[in-house]
């Protein structure tokens, strides 16, 4: 069954085109699915609000924001909040922070399908949590990465060294040892384990009040734009959705959409 989100297709290459961007997923076509139909949602209500152009000229930026202030209002964190974030997670703030740590990279392809590379990475993770002395051996015999000849070493790491997204979970919190879950990052999933920290020292709040606030209203935003598309759908008549249950499926769940095309 195609596509449609009241009546409009969204073609299967348009889905083979945008799976690319979902490949870190669960299930990628499912993921690929819920953004399109997020942002078509998001396209049929401008267009009802008379957002768009004629010419078609509005940047997709634009059209979000005219529709948020058309429909939504999101709050500014207080200085209170922004306060509190900063206290509560000091480890992102720190100036200095330093990582040893070790890694088993199990890398994606495109001609392996990702649900096999996340059994091996799964598998691999087992192997090394019941016995954390395996570690290195795993890392030489799986490893995708160069480092897993020496056991996935990965040396001292200073933050600014890897992908943020890598570097959000090395260094959050104080935890040593193999990391209980797997980690995913653009290049594939991670068996981490976390040697010795070097902890750096904390800036004064007022440096960094600012970015902190803008952090906070982004993710408000964000959960906002969420539930936005979460109560269009509602209203909406989708088909062809490719979940285990699309009477079920909870578009409040989708990521934020990156375009409004």
């Amino acid at each position: 069954m195609s596509l449609s989100v009241n009546g409009i297709v969204i073609d299967a290459r348009r889905v083979a085109d945008e799976i690319d961007q979902h490949r870190d997923a669960a299930d990628p076509e499912a993921a690929a699915q819920r953004a399109l139909v997020s942002r078509e949602l998001l396209r049929q209500r401008a267009r009802d609000l008379r957002l768009l152009a004629e010419d078609g000229g509005t940047s997709d930026d634009a059209v979000v924001d005219a529709l948020f202030t058309r429909d939504v209002q999101v709050r500014r964190p207080t200085e209170a909040e922004c306060r509190t974030y900063f206290h509560d997670h000091a480890g992102q703030f720190r100036v200095g922070d330093k990582v040893q740590a070790s890694h088993i990279l199990f890398a994606l392809s495109a001609g392996v399908p990702l649900s096999s590379t996340l059994g091996r990475a799964q598998s691999a993770l087992d192997a090394v949590l019941a016995e954390p002395t395996s570690f290195e051996t795993v890392a030489q015999a799986m490893s995708d990465c160069p480092s897993g000849r020496s056991g996935g070493s990965l040396g001292m790491l200073a933050r600014g060294s890897g992908a943020p997204e890598f570097e959000l979970v090395l260094f959050c919190g104080d935890r040593l040892g193999v990391l209980p879950r797997l980690v995913n990052t653009r290049y594939g999933f991670h068996v981490v384990r976390i040697e010795r920290r070097v902890k750096g020292r904390m800036p004064p709040f007022e440096r960094v009040a600012e970015r902190i606030a803008a952090q906070l209203y982004e993710q408000a935003r964000a959960r906002a734009l969420r539930h936005y598309v979460a109560l269009l759908a509602d209203a909406a008549e989708i088909s062809g959705a490719n979940d285990e249950n699309d009477d079920a499926c909870d578009w409040s769940e989708s990521e934020e959409p990156k375009r409004v095309q």
